[in-house]
């Protein structure tokens, strides 16, 4: 069914129904679409699941006395949607871009038009938009908030949830903790803004190295975390990335010189540990060990 349909005549037998019964059929044949009605003030007076759905990915708390304008941003502006409905009452239809009120979403594709008529009294106006571009907004929304918004590595939350299900499939797996070592000096001495590039760089190595089956993560600060499935290939892990993150590193637009060396710790589930606390509290350990050893050749590492 083409949207465009609908101011053209070709739905004009909806006229003989009432107006709920109107919304009723349309809500059932643009079901592959998010469908929701407002009245002039932009409240909601029906939705269909899709448009629910949708709204329940965002941060917005849905609310069946919602309003048009919490979800799209632009419609704040009272100017802008009065003369959208006037746009539609002069030509039956509006289409346009418009940025969705939360974080990370992007600009969709919506279709408005009046759906009761020539009826002067109580308009109500259709709200639709594409499934597909809904899909992108979705990945996109659930990309940020997987994701570490510096390195561009998974985040904490996206371990928890990965841990749990490789826990379910694995009889067995391993977990690597890595720290920067003097990274606090490398900050106080070169500033922030180096410093933010090394944990990028240190990041894309440590994405270079792991294969398949090995998913990196940054755990907080200068502290990453990286899933080992087969858990024999934990220690040749560990090794590879110590050597790509042994040496001297040329960081930043005014090309600073540092020397970068990691400390890491290594544990594996189930022997060291059953649930994620205890398995990276081990590996938090095994990683100050593997500091200390340097301490005592006389190599500093900071904390």
């Amino acid at each position: 069914m083409c949207f465009e349909s609908l101011h053209k005549g070709k739905l004009a037998w909806l006229s003989e129904f009432s107006q709920s019964e109107m919304m009723n059929c349309l809500l059932s044949i643009l079901d592959i679409y998010n469908v929701v009605f407002i009245d002039t003030k932009g409240k909601f007076v029906r939705y269909n699941q899709q448009f629910k759905n949708f709204i329940q990915s965002g941060d917005y708390h849905f609310c069946d006395q919602g309003c048009i304008a919490e979800i799209f941003k632009e419609l704040n502006e009272q100017k802008l949607f009065d003369s959208i409905l006037s746009n539609v009452e002069d030509n039956g239809i509006w289409s346009g871009k418009i940025l969705i009120n939360f974080s990370g979403f992007p600009q969709v594709q919506v279709h408005i038009s009046r759906v009761n008529g020539d009826q002067l009294h109580d308009p109500i106006y259709m709200f639709l938009f594409f499934k597909d571009e809904v899909k992108s907004a979705e990945e996109k929304w659930k990309e940020l908030a997987y994701t570490d918004e510096l390195t561009g590595l998974s985040n904490w939350r996206e371990f928890r949830e990965k841990f749990s299900t490789i826990k379910k499939e694995r009889e067995s797996f391993g977990l690597l903790f890595i720290d920067i070592d003097n990274f606090k000096e490398i900050n106080d001495r070169h500033g922030h803004i180096v410093g933010d590039k090394m944990l990028r760089l240190c990041s894309n190595r440590i994405k270079e190295v792991i294969g398949l089956n090995m998913h990196a993560f940054r755990k907080s600060g200068d502290e990453f975390l990286v899933l080992v499935e087969e858990v024999e290939k934990t220690e040749y892990v560990e090794k590879k990335i110590k050597r790509s993150l042994s040496g001297d590193f040329l960081i930043g637009e005014s090309v600073v010189s540092v020397s970068v060396s990691v400390s890491i710790g290594l544990s594996t589930y189930p022997a060291l540990g059953k649930d994620e606390e205890t398995l990276i509290h081990h590996a938090d350990m095994s990683m100050f060990k593997d500091k200390m050893r340097k301490v005592e050749r006389g190599i500093s590492c900071g904390d």
